[in-house]
């Protein structure tokens, strides 16, 4: 207990280090030319901004004048979290359904299935934003319905493209990873063991080859997080979502991407810490 609470703090420390020099890098290049003087001015500005008692401020354009940025940031945050989560819970369900139907298939369907999420990977996240916009179009000039948005406003939330685009840009990720660890596990000796004993393949299936993948697949989660949010960046702006990312995009200022980089990190921080405490250890490494 007592080495990960030391190990932890350590990672926080040079985390928040890291993110301080991140966050003033706008302000390293002037004219196309590094300047480190302003940089470290800017460095030393976002100490400040993040230390002091005063809450942080940015200049609003819309209302042009100097705002508190944490208010003004909460319903943005909101419909950020809104479509990560629900792009994550509904890809998850999705890739745990396809992977169930992979293990329970013949080699054939196998290949023809793996043929398939590999190509489908290989689409870009742009594609689905266009193609999603076609068919609610085609849609609507076919039936008449229009209670689907193709692209929000400053007043309009809109939220089931972007969740439906989140949602298959990371389903095929997971598939990727879950359907390359069925193949690696289904020859391991617990396995063997399973089916020796008579277990039968639902059961084996749910109660010991997912139970042993899932710390392997909340690593690779953590590992690749970057990746699901670099899509969430480029989603939030072709549909004009009025998420954190766009705000940052549309209010391109130090404190701004200050706050931001934190509201990302921290939360995934906490939730590493919480799994690092709660998983038990047989799920970490031994056969269940």
């Amino acid at each position: 207990m007592f080495p990960l609470v030391i190990r932890k703090s350590l990672q926080f420390i040079v985390s928040l280090v890291v993110l301080l020099c991140i966050s003033a890098l706008p302000a390293l290049i002037v004219q196309l030319r590094p300047n480190f003087s302003n940089y470290t001015d800017a460095l030393k500005q976002q100490v400040l901004f993040l230390t002091g008692i005063e809450p942080i401020l940015y200049y609003n354009v819309t209302a042009q004048q100097l705002r508190p940025l944490l208010p003004d940031l909460k319903p943005f945050i909101q419909e950020t979290l809104i479509i990560f989560s629900s792009a994550l819970v509904c890809s998850f369900i999705a890739a745990l359904a396809y992977a169930f139907l992979f293990y329970r298939a013949r080699l054939r369907t196998r290949n023809l299935l793996k043929q398939t999420t590999r190509v489908l990977e290989m689409v870009p996240d742009l594609f689905w934003v266009i193609f999603s916009q076609y068919i609610i179009i085609v849609l609507f000039k076919t039936t008449g319905f229009d209670q689907i948005e193709v692209a929000g406003g400053f007043a309009d939330s809109i939220r089931f493209l972007p969740i439906l685009t989140l949602s298959l840009t990371t389903l095929f990720f997971f598939i990727k990873w879950l359907t390359g660890q069925i193949q690696e596990e289904e020859g391991a000796s617990y396995i063997e063991l399973a089916r020796a004993k008579g277990t039968h393949a639902n059961h084996l299936f749910w109660s010991h080859l997912i139970p042993n993948l899932f710390y392997r697949f909340y690593l690779f989660f953590r590992a690749n997080v970057i990746t699901i949010l670099s899509s969430l960046v480029v989603i939030e702006y072709t549909f004009n979502v009025q998420g954190l990312f766009r705000f940052v995009i549309m209010n391109p200022q130090l404190p701004v991407l200050l706050v931001t980089l934190l509201l990302i990190y921290l939360p995934f921080f906490l939730i590493d810490l919480i799994a690092e405490l709660c998983i038990p250890k047989a799920w970490k490494g031994g056969a269940v």
